[in-house]
């Protein structure tokens, strides 16, 4: 997954520590604020990514609030990528069987129309 498909905020984080760790934040804090501690042992974003991406995380953005979006078609896409099944993504991020599978069916996030067509 490209990073220019994510969030902004999404993007910050990939870009410290890659777009992995981004998802995994929005997959288990996405709709919520995210403080980003001064140190990464022991913290809950640790907990969440891992200490290595924690630390670049850190290292890039040590006390930012970040407002964490919840991105559920980008993460419903990254998990089905992962080989989830279609219920249990769909049930990760919370969308029910028939969004599911639209999404499948089509894959591409929809385009934003032309105004001045």
């Amino acid at each position: 997954m490209a990073e220019g498909q994510l969030p902004a905020t999404l993007n910050l984080v990939a870009d410290a520590a890659g777009v992995e760790a981004a998802l995994e934040l929005a997959l288990s804090r996405g709709g919520t604020r995210l403080r980003v501690p001064q140190r990464a042992e022991g913290s809950d974003l640790a907990a969440i990514v891992g200490v290595d991406a924690a630390r670049a995380i850190v290292d890039a953005l040590a006390d930012e609030r970040l407002e964490i979006p919840l991105a559920k078609a980008v993460i419903y896409r990254w998990l089905r990528a992962k080989n989830w099944s279609q219920e249990r993504a769909g049930a990760a991020v919370k969308i029910c069987r028939r969004t599911a599978q639209h999404w499948d069916r089509d894959p591409k996030p929809a385009a934003q129309i032309d105004l001045f067509d």
